[in-house]
């Protein structure tokens, strides 16, 4: 069982949702975050997902499920990476969050979220074993159709700005309404030895799987496109401004 607040996870089973989208498996929580990543970092309709991604210190990235009737539940699984020291991606390590609503609501949604962390602190919060919730954030939207919004530059003055797709729109549930945990079991399994997760995050690892290789790749993808797209609308922003 994940190591969210067993109380939320509770409510959030009794919903029948299933929560899991990588059924525990970090090579499949790497897969998907491939798969998240590319939607953002292709997003051009906003640019402020772009330009948060380069200041970012660290990433969750994450795949939620939100459904039942009146009691809604909320979980989902996914990884944490951080800038380590020397500036590269650390390996990832694995997270599971939930949480629960009460409304006349009826169905579900998966939602995929990524979740820049902005400061240092925002990166211990991150990093740490047990149990915690979700804290001050900036949520914004993106995406190819439909109304774009972001949370803009200010947001990143935020612990951690959030961007969520869900069914061809960035948008969703706030990630301060969940609580997350580190997947002890499942970094285990993955690394083959017992480590805490500010280990991992802080690249002490004895041997690398080689499926990490694909996420660092992604990592690495994104910020370059990211990079490109924040110094073009860094260039319209002084093309804009009046000549003195």
């Amino acid at each position: 069982m994940p190591k969210i607040l067993p109380f939320l996870w509770a409510v959030a089973c009794l919903t029948g949702s299933h929560l899991r989208a990588d059924d525990g498996d970090l090579d499949k929580a790497i897969d998907k975050a491939v798969e998240i990543l590319d939607k953002y970092a292709n997003e051009r309709s906003d640019t402020a997902p772009a330009q948060a991604f380069q200041k970012a210190k660290g990433l969750a990235i994450l795949n939620i499920f939100k459904g039942g009737f009146i009691f809604s539940g909320t979980g989902g699984s996914g990884l944490v990476t951080v800038k380590m020291k020397n500036g590269k991606w650390s390996p990832p390590s694995a997270i599971s969050a939930g949480g629960f609503g009460v409304g006349l609501q009826a169905g579900g949604s998966n939602i995929d979220y990524v979740i820049l962390m902005n400061t240092d602190d925002a990166v211990e919060q991150f990093s740490k074993e047990g149990n915690y919730r979700g804290g001050v954030e900036a949520e914004g939207t993106a995406g190819t159709d439909g109304r774009n919004l972001s949370a803009g530059m200010a947001g990143m003055s935020a612990p951690v700005t959030s961007y969520s797709f869900s069914e061809g729109l960035f948008g969703g549930v706030s990630t301060s309404s969940l609580a997350f945990g580190v997947e002890d079991d499942t970094n285990e399994a993955f690394y083959g030895e017992k480590l805490e997760s500010k280990n991992i995050l802080d690249g002490k690892v004895k041997k690398v799987p080689s499926s990490v290789q694909k996420l660092w790749k992604a990592l690495e993808d994104t910020d370059r496109k990211t990079k490109v797209i924040a110094a073009e609308a860094e260039k319209k922003e002084k093309e804009s401004k009046p000549k003195k």
